[in-house]
């Protein structure tokens, strides 16, 4: 009998392409970090002296029009692939993950802005909602996944 490199890949094609398609997303975040990450490490200090971030550096407009197609054409792509090969189960992990990120913006947000109102936090930042958002959808997703 003769032993192939699929004979040892339990996995169906439909989850390997969802591992593949993870991968790459993951690839696209590394890469646009890195990238941002290099402008940040050019530009230690700005026109005034101040010192710059990695969420702060002004980026090449070249930059971050690549960026902005990367990240608003090329991943909802890649997002649409996904949709089609998950199975049910990640479907609805995915649903869960989603609901509790739509909660963290509808109730989060809300709340961040009154208290900022009456002075007892920072202005709302866009930024820090979106890390929220993408922090709670993703431990819910996971927690739904492998549990």
């Amino acid at each position: 009998m003769t032993v192939t490199p699929d004979d040892h890949d339990l996995r169906g094609p439909s989850e390997r392409a969802n591992h593949r398609l993870l991968a790459i997303c993951g690839g696209l975040g590394g890469a646009i970090g890195l990238a941002t990450a290099i402008v940040a490490m050019q530009q230690r200090h700005g026109p005034d002296g101040a010192t710059v971030s990695l969420l702060t550096t002004p980026l090449p407009a070249w930059l971050a029009v690549v960026i902005a197609v990367l990240w608003g054409v090329v991943l909802p792509m890649i997002s649409w692939r996904w949709h089609r090969v998950v199975d049910e189960h990640e479907r609805e992990a995915y649903r869960d993950g989603a609901v509790a990120g739509y909660y963290v913006i509808g109730i989060g947000a809300p709340v961040w802005w009154f208290l900022w109102r009456g002075g007892l936090l920072p202005p709302v930042d866009a930024f820090w909602l979106y890390v929220a958002v993408m922090t709670l959808s993703g431990a819910v997703w996971a927690w739904r996944k492998y549990r």
